[in-house]
């Protein structure tokens, strides 16, 4: 069932369908979370508050794109943790157990490539999380989420040229981390 009709489902009182949404948006969430926050716990429950704020407000939503909705709420609830916390952020732990796992067991047949291709996911986390928050936003909305630079300026409340900008920025600042020899070791 399309988005739209499961959103005029709920709003008509039919509140089994928010399980339908939370299953099909939850894991871009919580990614989107992970990412910001660096912590498979934080994630986790900002994940869960953006779905308990949507499920607050979904009388008032007017359908344009829900999973940008979504990662939108998710963002300021990103924003407003990154402030309150002032955390330092480290590898997002997702990623550190992931490569924990590819280290204590290779599967039969391993040739090094998956190795290689978790190491470089490992390493890209390591450097968004070294972005500003602006700038890892907007990277990850339009090339991890594939959002358009006018849809991002919409979700975030950034004019055009200013997420044009932070991408373009956030690019430079991540082939400069990862073009560093000091930042693989």
């Amino acid at each position: 069932m399309e988005d739209r009709e499961l959103i005029r489902r709920i709003q008509n009182g039919q509140k089994q369908y928010l399980n339908a949404i939370a299953e099909k948006y939850y894991n871009d969430i919580y990614y989107f979370c992970c990412y910001q926050t660096g912590s498979r716990e934080d994630a986790y429950d900002l994940a869960q508050e953006t779905f308990l704020r949507f499920i607050r407000y979904v009388d008032r939503y007017q359908y344009r794109n829900l999973k940008g909705y979504l990662l939108t709420i998710a963002m300021n609830l990103c924003r407003n943790y990154a402030c309150d916390t002032k955390k330092a952020f480290a590898l997002p732990e997702p990623f550190a157990q992931e490569q924990e796992d590819v280290a204590e067991a290779e599967p039969a047949g391993f040739d090094g490539r998956e190795y290689e291709n978790q190491e470089n996911s490992l390493l890209l986390a390591a450097a968004l999380q070294k972005l500003p928050v602006i700038q890892r936003e907007a990277v990850l909305l339009h090339y991890f989420y594939g959002y358009k630079n006018r849809e991002i300026s919409r979700m975030t409340g950034a004019s055009y040229s200013a997420v044009k900008s932070r991408i373009r920025q956030g690019l430079e600042k991540l082939q400069q981390l990862l073009n560093r020899e000091d930042f693989y070791g």
